[in-house]
């Protein structure tokens, strides 16, 4: 059989061979005419990213779907059809950095043609980190978008790009023969973390009006993520007007961390009588709460203040600024 030779052109680029995300290398030296009757391709899907991101996505299931946009032919050439029939896909010179750019803008367009009544070719869920579509797919060129992909910690998301079936292996190989059945097709994530709330809940049992009927309250928020990254936080909650239970919302503490709250200023005049609540652990999308309980301590010092005027001291304590009282 006489082999024909194609010119090098690139229609994406191969993670196969390159460990990216954007895929693909047909019409490099193909040996022979595609086999564009066959509709029993697959692919198998991994996620890729260092060891720590590759087992926290192990932990969550990744779904992938792909999109069907043109045609190819025994040549290697494309035709856009459907709800991607304005997308162009013709081919690019492998050797110019700027077709991989290129490509990638094609895949975002691609991503914005597809509506709700666009065909999904293949769908396929990737437990452990892998997964492989069945063997049905047609010859063509695909748009590949995972979906946005949630874990304890933090939110993953993949950039969509083009994929061409059949491919090859040619720049890292040197083989030029089509493969059919792909293995080992990376994606890329995007790694974003994810924030829960710390609910601070004040209980006053009684209010000193001597000099107003505020008090002001410091909390000192100690933070430790399980990176093992270590902050704090000072915050401030005034009570007003008459005894009471109210709520502070700290926001946007990272996922997982263990949080240890400590009242450092109770007032000019109250006294913590609750236990300092134990260390709590923040989730996702949460609140986690923790409570203080005040009562008069019988003094009639004013009780009310502003958060910035409470200076921390050579012994750490935090310690109140008579001229701000009320």
């Amino acid at each position: 059989m006489m082999k024909k030779n194609v010119k090098r052109k690139s229609a994406v680029f191969l993670a196969l061979v390159l460990t990216l995300s954007a895929l693909a290398l047909p019409r490099v030296n193909a040996a022979n005419p595609v086999d564009v009757e066959k509709n029993d391709c697959s692919i198998e899907f991994k996620t890729s990213g260092d060891d720590k991101i590759k087992a926290d996505l192990n932990t969550a299931e990744v779904l992938v779907k792909l999109y069907r946009v043109a045609e190819i032919d025994s040549f290697g050439e494309y035709t856009a059809i459907g709800d991607f029939e304005k997308l162009e896909v013709s081919a690019l010179d492998a050797e110019k950095a700027s077709s991989a750019k290129e490509w990638e803008m094609r895949a975002e367009k691609a991503s914005k043609m597809v509506k709700d009544g666009t065909k999904v070719e293949a769908s396929v869920s990737l437990v452990n980190g892998i997964g492989t579509t069945e063997k049905t797919l047609p010859t063509g060129l695909y748009l590949v978008m995972a979906e946005k992909t949630l874990t304890s910690r933090y939110e993953y998301t993949f950039t969509p790009y083009l994929i061409s079936l059949p491919n090859n292996y040619y720049y890292g190989t040197g083989n030029d023969d089509w493969v059919y059945d792909l293995t080992e097709v990376s994606l890329k994530p995007e790694q974003k973390p994810r924030y829960g709330d710390l609910v601070i809940e004040k209980e006053l049992l009684d209010l000193n009006t001597t000099f107003g009927d505020k008090a002001t309250f410091v909390f000192q928020i100690d933070i430790e993520t399980l990176d093992h990254k270590k902050s704090s936080r000072v915050v401030e909650l005034t009570m007003e007007g008459e005894p009471g239970t109210k709520q502070l919302i700290v926001k946007k503490i990272p996922a997982g961390a263990t949080v240890t709250v400590k009242e450092v200023y109770s007032g000019a005049s109250y006294r913590q009588i609750s236990d300092d609540p134990e260390a709590v652990t923040i989730y996702a999308d949460e609140m986690i709460g923790v409570r203080f309980v005040n009562e008069h301590d019988g003094r009639s010092n004013g009780g009310y203040g502003v958060n910035n005027h409470f200076e921390q001291d050579e012994e750490g304590q935090y310690q109140y600024s008579s001229e701000e009282a009320q």
